[in-house]
């Protein structure tokens, strides 16, 4: 890795922004700039940290500094063309948060620019450095459960937001192996968004992997046990495998073992913490010359094609094969013909309280000076809106 220390800039100054900086901080990043087109925004991180400058948008933050490193940290609609903006420029590496795109010639445009700007580009399914799924990739690789059958997974609050999570972790734990057809089903009788996006109110899908393993994933039906935990179903044995925790059973043994994973289940950062520390190390070594990173995004255009396929078999009736056809964003499309006409009326964002357009900030100041974290800071403004 190159002794000079490299600069970053975070784009998008919300909750999931502070993990970025804590990646940054533990490996020795520096960070010069912070951008947000809402002053009190850049300037909470600019005075928190006490380092960089803030700027309103990123053509005025490369007028004056061009860092190495940038974070998109905005909402799903913006990744994009911020990462595309970014790319232009010339950056060495970008980590963009998840879900990648909303559609597939989204993803497409982002993997052509960086591509043709030698930059780096890394999705942020930092999960995919949590010390269980590393153990149960590496217990399926080594022929632990035999021959791999079915996958189920069960999440919520989504298939976009937890969703692509998910769906990654699997093909993570499964070594990445080749989707060859999905089949879905979706319901959306409410105006359902998430950060500006129209989402499903629920879902449910089966992909068939190359090999024959195959996923089954139900999104907000039955949300007892919804987590980031995996069954896994092999020839010679079963797991249950989560960030924090891996067992198994069969292979000769009757009972469930425990796999050690070097720290107790509380100390393994999931978010933020050792887990985008480790996702940032990956990304300055692939910079110099390293042979890759996980969260690669040719990776996670995986993961997209996978959640858009599900949409789009919905809206077909019918499997679909890979490659996707489809470059639009199925959901919406099926929104605008018809298919799903909304049945109890008033739209609604389920992160729409992340929103700090509106914000009293009087009071934003008097939690934080608590030490209330971002997030539980604008659930809590937002529940107390809503009383009045």
């Amino acid at each position: 890795m190159s002794a000079e220390r490299r600069t970053a800039a975070i784009v998008g100054c919300g909750d999931i922004a502070h993990h970025h900086v804590t990646g940054y901080q533990l490996e020795g990043v520096d960070i010069v700039a912070f951008v947000d087109p809402l002053p009190v925004a850049r300037d909470q991180f600019v005075a928190e940290y006490g380092t960089g400058k803030g700027y309103a948008s990123l053509q005025e933050m490369f007028a004056k500094v061009t860092p190495d490193l940038v974070s998109v940290c905005a909402w799903h609609l913006l990744h994009a063309p911020l990462t595309i903006e970014a790319a232009a420029e010339g950056v060495q590496g970008i980590t963009c948060e998840k879900p990648m795109a909303v559609g597939m010639a989204d993803a497409d445009r982002m993997v052509e620019a960086c591509e043709a700007s030698g930059t780096k580009l890394a999705i942020s399914h930092q999960r995919r450095f949590t010390l269980g799924w590393e153990k149960g990739r590496e217990l399926i690789a080594a022929g632990v459960l035999g021959e791999v059958v079915m996958v189920i997974a069960k999440f919520g609050h989504g298939l976009l937001n937890c969703g692509t999570h998910a769906i990654d972790g699997v093909r993570f734990v499964l070594g990445d192996p080749a989707t060859e057809w999905v089949m879905g089903a979706v319901e959306r009788r409410t105006d359902r968004f998430e950060r500006d996006t129209p989402i499903e109110d629920s879902c449910l899908g089966l992909v068939h992997f190359a090999g024959g393993t195959q996923l089954f994933l139900q999104c907000d039906l039955d949300m007892k046990g919804a987590s980031f935990q995996f069954f896994v179903r092999g020839t010679e044995g079963m797991m249950e495998v989560s960030e924090t925790a891996c067992r198994t059973i069969g292979a000769g043994n009757a009972l469930w073992t425990d796999h050690d994973l070097g720290l107790p289940a509380d100390e393994i950062n999931v978010i933020g913490g050792k887990a985008n520390a480790r996702q940032t190390r990956e990304l300055l070594q692939w910079i110099d010359g390293g042979a890759g990173h996980r969260c690669a995004a040719t990776t996670a255009r995986d993961t997209v094609e996978i959640m858009m396929a599900l949409e789009e078999s919905a809206r077909r009736y019918q499997v679909v094969h890979m490659p996707l056809a489809e470059k639009g964003y199925p959901l919406e499309l099926m929104i605008d013909e018809g298919q799903l006409p909304v049945e109890v009326e008033g739209r609604y964002d389920i992160r729409g309280y992340l929103n700090r357009e509106d914000v009293d900030e009087a009071q934003y100041a008097e939690l934080r000076a608590t030490g209330m974290a971002h997030h539980p800071i604008m659930r809590t403004l937002w529940e107390r809106q809503q009383q009045t």
